[in-house]
């Protein structure tokens, strides 16, 4: 029997640096930017939303990948999630999702965790009603993981995935310059 679960939260942001662009491997603990497909494919669900409410389409940036993947490991590390403080995140926006996939008790992985994300965070759309960031209209639905996706100001974004030791599979992605300010519209 196969389980999955998928959790996201509410949007914040988050800046780190790092110079590590590949796959590293820590005991049973994996992490890496996108594959290409993934990438692609992650691309590709934002920009067909930002195109249904007419904003231009994002560019993928290495740099918030790297920055994606230091936050993606040391959730995974943890085994935790969680978003970053707020001290350390000005100029970046970022989405959140968690998810575990079993086959009778063994985990199983996905070969497209970032677009498998993005759609999650696209479905938000449903609860959505357009309105200002903070407003009333929208005060007891998650729809920050959308709205950041398509915010009509923020031109880049990069993402990156880490496994925990458990199986749990941490996605992260960062955006720039970051989305959902109180009193604004996204679009």
């Amino acid at each position: 029997m196969k389980k999955i679960l998928l959790l996201t939260l509410p949007f914040f942001l988050f800046v780190a640096a790092s110079k590590d662009l590949g796959t590293e491997n820590i005991g049973l603990i994996s992490s890496q930017i996108l594959t290409e497909e993934d990438r692609i494919l992650s691309l590709k669900v934002h920009n067909d939303a930002r195109k249904e409410v007419g904003v231009s389409e994002l560019s993928w940036s290495n740099a918030l990948a790297a920055d994606a993947l230091v936050w993606a490991k040391n959730l995974a590390l943890k085994d935790k999630m969680y978003h970053s403080s707020n001290e350390s995140r000005p100029e970046q926006g970022e989405n959140l999702a968690y998810s575990f996939s079993s086959t009778n008790g063994v985990p199983t992985f996905s070969k497209t965790p970032g677009k498998e994300a993005s759609i999650r965070w696209y479905n938000e759309i449903k609860d959505y009603t357009y309105a200002e960031i903070g407003s009333s209209k929208n005060a007891d639905v998650v729809i920050g993981h959308y709205t950041q996706m398509v915010w009509s100001t923020t031109k880049t974004v990069g993402m990156a995935q880490a496994r925990s030791a458990t199986g749990n599979v941490y996605v992260v992605a960062r955006y720039g310059p970051p989305g959902n300010w109180v009193g604004k519209h996204p679009y």
